[in-house]
Order: C-alpha cells, then structure tokens, then sequence
C-alpha cells in the first residue's frame, strides 16, 4: 500500500497536533510521510521502535524542499493521499513549491485534504476500507492507494503531445532532392521553343534591323505607339529679339526673313513700281502680331498669317519695318 503524506504550516502544527492524537489507530496502519516537524511529532506519539508501524520518508522542511519531495513521491507513484493543513493567512517563501505539490497531487487524482474538517471525513472512510474483509471492496474505497490513478484531463494532454511528436517527426522527415535532367544523347540537341530574330533586336512588337538607320528607328517607335514622327526646326534669334519676347512680344520669323525685310528705304520708291509689275501675283506675308496694351504696356496675341495679291517682299518688309518702329516706341 502506498504513502500517506502528513504536512502542516507553522500555525496549523497544534491542529496537525491533535489530528494525529485523535486518529492514530487508523494512521498506524499507513505508511506514514511528510515533512521533518511532522514526522517527529509522529515518533514522539507512537515511538520508534514498534514493529507494527512503518514510517515512511522523512523530508526536510516545507521551505528547504520538503514539499517538492512529497511531489516526487507522488510521481514515482508511492504516493496514495495527502492531509495538509494550510495556513491560508500567512505568506510562504517556497508558495511555489505548495503550488506545485497541490497541481500533482490533482493530476494524480490521489486523495487530498487541506483543512481538518475534511480530513475528518477522511479518516472515517479509510476506517471503513480498512474493516473490510473483502480486500477488492476495500481497495475499491480507496484506489489511490493501490493503482496510479490521472485527471481525465491527462488523456487529453497526451493526446496533444502525441500529435505534436507526430507533426515534429514527419516534418524532420527529409526530402529527397530532384534529380538532375539527364544529358542529352548524343546527336540530340535542345531546341528552344523562341528562336532568335535573324533579322536583328525585338523591341516589343518593332524589329529593328541592322541597316535601319536612326531616323528609321524612331520613326517605327513613333508608329508603334499611335504617333506620326514630327520635326521640329528650331530658328536661331537674336538677343534682341528674346530680350522683345521676354517683355510679351511674340517674333514668329527668322533672322534672314528679318533682314529682308528691314532693306534699305533708297528702295521705297521702286516698291510701288514693283507692286505693278507684280500685280497679280499672290504672295504670303509673314505672321503678323497683332498688339494690345497689357503688361509692359504691350500684350501680344497669337500672330496671323494674311494673304495679299500685287504686293513684293520689299513692301512687306516697310510694312514690318514702321511697325517695329512702332513697337520701340
């Protein structure tokens, strides 16, 4: 038959006391355990030397570890119930360890009793058992103290750790590494399923060949993304003309168109005899910017460009001239 642990905290030791004066013809019959005071107050009432009573392991102190000897015993399964008389209004230094003890003793489903007042009733039942002849019914009574008992939720956690060791194993389990792609036979070879452009580079949908030039190039880019290529001439102007623009003018002509048509005025007399001899002929004056004061006094608007018959480039050229003029002003 398996341990009975007798444990008290220093202000339930007289009620351990007199437990044990009350009960000693049913504690006799067990073997009998617990921490160093306890024990002693049990030798000191029964004696050492009687051969019909077997004491069990003595501990050291509650605080020096005796508690965790009790929860060793308990697992190593010689343990069958425990009367421990706690002091529920005084702090413990080893609380850890009685918190341990008491989570055993409830994995192992033994018989515990933590207050005198069950204890009691537990004697009564261990009175009972221990009368019994039939020794099935008695071992029926109290089965802590014959077979290893568990908390029903001790089935459920060794489940889990079961599917846990499962899971680590078969994700420890290595996976071989593919092979390798046989070489080819000889005589084989691998054919790519894109072969390269002959031609030359793709470049999305534009092939580009080698002998297309630049502007070639270019110009499949522009039709590629919807655009016509579009040049763009750009006309060399004099500081005084971007020196106008910065000031709101707009010069839409060139540098050599400018100089033809500020000649020289030992002309002017020939450019009406010229407009008869030109008479007829159409020709297409340069953009002409019509002004109105705004900023800077002048604000300039989008040049036109008009149509006149029997007028020559130098008359054009006195028209554009007396409007300069008019612009310095």
């Amino acid at each position: 038959m398996r341990q009975l642990a007798l444990v008290a905290h220093n202000h339930m030791k007289p009620a351990m006391k007199q437990f044990i004066e009350t009960y000693s013809e049913i504690l006799k019959k067990f073997r009998v355990t617990g921490t160093q005071t306890t024990m002693k107050m049990c030798k000191s009432m029964w004696g050492e030397d009687d051969p019909f009573i077997h004491y069990g392991l003595t501990c050291t102190s509650g605080p020096l570890g005796g508690d965790a000897q009790i929860a060793a015993l308990m697992c190593m399964e010689d343990l069958g119930g425990m009367i421990f008389f706690i002091d529920p209004l005084s702090a413990h230094p080893h609380q850890p360890d009685i918190d341990s003890l008491l989570r055993l003793t409830n994995c192992g489903n033994i018989f515990v009793c933590c207050n005198p007042a069950s204890a009691s009733s537990m004697m009564h039942t261990l009175r009972a058992a221990l009368t019994k002849e039939d020794k099935d019914s008695a071992r029926g009574m109290i089965p802590s103290f014959f077979e290893t008992l568990e908390s029903p939720a001790v089935e459920e956690y060794k489940h889990q750790q079961a599917v846990a060791l499962a899971n680590v194993i078969r994700s420890s389990v290595s996976v071989p590494a593919p092979q390798s792609a046989a070489p080819p036979a000889p005589g084989e070879e691998k054919k790519d399923s894109e072969e390269p452009n002959e031609r030359g580079v793709s470049f999305g949908k534009i092939e580009v060949c080698e002998e297309d030039s630049d502007d070639e190039i270019f110009e499949k880019m522009a039709l590629e993304q919807g655009a016509k290529k579009k040049t763009v001439q750009v006309q060399d102007i004099s500081d005084t003309m971007k020196a106008r623009a910065l000031m709101g003018q707009s010069m839409a002509f060139s540098d050599a168109r400018l100089a033809a048509m500020l000649a020289d005025d030992s002309d002017d007399s020939e450019d009406e005899s010229g407009d008869d001899t030109d008479d007829g002929d159409e020709v297409t004056a340069a953009p002409v910017a019509k002004v109105s004061k705004g900023l800077f006094g002048i604000k300039t608007k989008t040049a036109t460009t008009t149509k006149s018959k029997g007028r020559g480039l130098k008359s054009v050229g006195k028209s554009m001239k007396n409007m300069m003029k008019q612009l310095s002003l």
